[in-house]
C-alpha cells in the first residue's frame, strides 16, 4: 500500500503542476479538461481499490488518521470528477490537487494508530460513511469558498489576473458553494444524530460530550445558520465564504484534527 500511495501522490502532484501551468497562461480557453479527467479517472480506480478491497476481503474496516485521509482524498477527487460532467468546476483543481498531495503525504508519513470495526455493523457504518461523505463535500465547498475570496479580492482591487479566464464566474461559484453545502449539511445531520443521540447503538457506549461531539455540533450550527440566512436573504459575498471556511475548520477539528493530535503527536 505505501508504494501505491506514493505513486498516486506523484500523479496528483503532476496534475497539480499541469493545472497551475495552464492557470498562468493568459488565455485558458483551450484547457484540455478531457485529458485531465481521463488521467484522474485512471488514478482513482487503483486508489479506490486500495481502500475498498481490504475491508471487503476481511469484513473489517481499519480506521486511523492515515486511512481516513486517503479515503477523504479519494471521495473529494471522485466528487470533482463526477461533478465536472454537470457543472463548470474548472479552477477548483487549482486547490484540490495540492490539497490531495498534502493529505496523501500526511497519510504516508503519519499513518497513526488503527482500530478495527466490523463492516456488518450497519449503524456504525452509516455513521462512518455519512461522516466521510460530509467531510469530503464540505472540503469541496470550502475550496469553492476560497476561490470566491480569491476572485472577490481581484474584483475589489480592480485587477485582472490570469485566474480570471480560468475560473467560473463569481455568481456560479456562490451557487455551487451553497448547493454542495445543502447536500453536505444533510449528511452531517445524519452523522451528528447517529453519533450523538444513538451513540450507544453506534459505539456501544452512552453519549459523552467530547471535543469531537462539541466541534461537530458547532459546525452543524454554523452551516445551519449559513443555509438559513441564504434562504431568507439571498446572502452572498465574502462573509458567507469566510463562515464556510470557519465551519470546515470546526468540522476538521472534530475528527481529522483530533485524530492527528491523538495518534500522531500524542501517540494514543
Amino acid at each position: 500500500m505505501p508504494v501505491m500511495m506514493i505513486c498516486l501522490t506523484l500523479v496528483y502532484a503532476a496534475l497539480a503542476g499541469f493545472v497551475w501551468f495552464w492557470r498562468l497562461k493568459k488565455n485558458a480557453a483551450d484547457y484540455p479538461l478531457r485529458w485531465e479527467l481521463a488521467v484522474l479517472a485512471g488514478s482513482l480506480l487503483p486508489h479506490g481499490l486500495m481502500i475498498m478491497l481490504p475491508p471487503l476481503a476481511n469484513q473489517t474496516l481499519i480506521m486511523g488518521f492515515g486511512y481516513a485521509s486517503v479515503v477523504i482524498v479519494w471521495l473529494m477527487l471522485m466528487l470533482y470528477l463526477m461533478g465536472s460532467f454537470f457543472y463548470r468546476l474548472r479552477g477548483l483543481q487549482l486547490l484540490l490537487y495540492p490539497l490531495s498531495v498534502l493529505f496523501m503525504l500526511l497519510a504516508i508519513l503519519f499513518p497513526g494508530h488503527v482500530e478495527s470495526y466490523r463492516i456488518t455493523d450497519w449503524s456504525f457504518m452509516l455513521h462512518i460513511i455519512s461522516s466521510l461523505l460530509a467531510y469530503s463535500l464540505f472540503g469541496i465547498t470550502t475550496l469553492i469558498a476560497v476561490l470566491i475570496l480569491w476572485l472577490s479580492r481581484d474584483l475589489h482591487r480592480h485587477r485582472l489576473s490570469p485566474a480570471r479566464s480560468f475560473l467560473p464566474p463569481l455568481l456560479s461559484l456562490e451557487r455551487m458553494m451553497f448547493q454542495s453545502m445543502w447536500i453536505g449539511f444533510a449528511l452531517l445531520t445524519v452523522s451528528v444524530i447517529s453519533g450523538t443521540f444513538f451513540a450507544e447503538e453506534v459505539f456501544g457506549r452512552p453519549m459523552t460530550f467530547t471535543h469531537k461531539t462539541i466541534f461537530s455540533i458547532v459546525s452543524w450550527f454554523i452551516y445551519a445558520g449559513l443555509l438559513l440566512k441564504r434562504s431568507m436573504t439571498a446572502w452572498r459575498g465574502k462573509r458567507p465564504a469566510v463562515w464556510t471556511i470557519v465551519g470546515f475548520i470546526s468540522l476538521m477539528l472534530a475528527y481529522v484534527g483530533s485524530k492527528f493530535v491523538l495518534e500522531v503527536i500524542l501517540h494514543r
